[in-house]
C-alpha cells in the first residue's frame, strides 16, 4: 500500500485550485479514485464539466449556497459546509478514494464552521493510503504543522487588480 500524505496549497495567489485539479487529473491517469469536494465556490467553473465525465472514478460535490460570501456566512451556507464535511468524514471512514481534495476548505476552519481540533484529529487518524489535499488562504498554524507538503501561492501581480474580471476557461 502506498503512503498517503497531507498536501496544503495556500496563499493569496492564483493557482491553488488549479494545482489541486492538476493533481486530480494525474491521479485519475494513474488509475486512482478521486473525491473533489469544493467549498465556498459555485458549480459554474469549467472544471466541473470535465469532472462529471470522469464519474465514477471521480466524485465531485459542491458545497455552496450561491453568491460571493461577504461578511458573515449565511445559515444555509453553514449547513452546506457542514454537509460537505460530513461527506468528507464518511469518505475517509470508508477509504474508497485514494485522493480527497478539500478545495477552499480553510475558510470553514477560519470561520469556525468546522472545528479545527476535530479536523486535525481526523487527519491524524486518516487511513494510511489516503492522500488529502486542502486549499485556501490564511491557514491555521496547526494545519501548517501537520501537513507533509505545503506550497504557497504568492500574488506578485494580478490583472484582476486592473479590473479584469474572471475569464471563462482561465479563472472560471
Amino acid at each position: 500500500m502506498r503512503e498517503g500524505y497531507i498536501q496544503l496549497y495556500m496563499g493569496d495567489g492564483k493557482g491553488k485550485t488549479t494545482s489541486a485539479i492538476g493533481l486530480s487529473i494525474r491521479a485519475l491517469g494513474a488509475g486512482l479514485k478521486v473525491a473533489f469536494l469544493q467549498f465556498f465556490k459555485t458549480e459554474t467553473s469549467s472544471e466541473v464539466r470535465i469532472f462529471r465525465k470522469f464519474e465514477p472514478h471521480l466524485l465531485y460535490k459542491c458545497f455552496h449556497s450561491g453568491g460571493f460570501v461577504k461578511g458573515k456566512p449565511s445559515k444555509k451556507l453553514i449547513e452546506k459546509i457542514q454537509e460537505g464535511y460530513n461527506l468528507f468524514l464518511e469518505l475517509l471512514q470508508h477509504g474508497d478514494f485514494d485522493l480527497i481534495v478539500l478545495d477552499e476548505f480553510v475558510y470553514a476552519l477560519n470561520w469556525n464552521i468546522i472545528s479545527l481540533s476535530d479536523f486535525i484529529e481526523k487527519l491524524k487518524n486518516k487511513p494510511k493510503g489516503v492522500e488529502i489535499v486542502i486549499t485556501g488562504r490564511e491557514v491555521p498554524e496547526e494545519l501548517l504543522d501537520l501537513a507533509d507538503l505545503v506550497t504557497e501561492m504568492k500574488k506578485v501581480k494580478h490583472y484582476f487588480d486592473r479590473g479584469v474580471k474572471a475569464r471563462w476557461g482561465i479563472e472560471k
